[in-house]
């Protein structure tokens, strides 16, 4: 490349453009691709969190004891809610507030809980931090799901495995019992009456 005479290096405008779309066509097709895997993931994660709000309202409008076959209608729905299969998990608890009738002093239990592809669990030490303050006598479904995502490219991401949780109170009966009964009993004290208000079934 040569300059016009009395045309200084710093001031040429002088130049190839085949040399400035070497540089920049790599650059602008990573940013494509990138933008295309980040809106991917975050899809991926709503769509999740939406497909895990609407198992826990469901469960919530249960007035019969539900069972294993339920809750594995439940996983295929959130298979199919999701968009995906295979590597998905969901785990259904019902949690309740206890009083002691002497002390006052009140603490969760665990009624039951049920998982598939996941463990259930055996007490509440990983998620007690996660539920509201009830009152005493009155129930919570939990729904968690887990699914499994992968990046179609190549950008920086790595597989992820998104979690979501969500809770609701039963809304036309006191309390959501397994098919055995277990854990489910007459519910005394205050807040044991189940709610027919149909707006979002998640607590904050």
């Amino acid at each position: 490349m040569r300059l016009k005479p009395g045309t200084s290096f710093s001031r040429s405008e002088e130049g190839s453009l085949s040399i400035e779309t070497v540089f920049a066509v790599p650059i602008l097709a990573w940013a494509m691709t990138a933008t295309f895997v980040f809106f991917d993931a975050f899809k991926t994660q709503n769509v999740s969190q939406k497909a895990t709000y609407t198992i826990a309202d469901m469960i919530s409008r249960e007035e019969a004891p539900v069972d294993a076959d339920y809750m594995a209608a439940m996983y295929e729905l959130y298979d199919y809610l999701s968009g995906t299969s295979g590597e998905n998990a969901i785990r259904i608890s019902v949690v309740e507030m206890t009083e002691d009738p002497d002390t006052l002093e009140r603490s969760l239990a665990l009624v039951w809980s049920h998982g598939i592809n996941v463990a259930e669990y055996q007490n509440l030490d990983m998620i007690e931090d996660r539920i509201p303050n009830i009152a005493p006598g009155e129930q919570l479904v939990v729904v968690e799901s887990e699914q499994e995502w992968t990046p179609a490219f190549g950008v920086g991401l790595a597989s992820y495995r998104f979690g979501e949780i969500a809770l609701a109170r039963p809304r036309f009966a006191p309390q959501i019992c397994w098919v055995d009964a277990t854990g489910c009993s007459t519910i005394t004290g205050g807040g044991a009456g189940g709610s027919s208000d149909d707006g979002d079934p998640t607590l904050n």
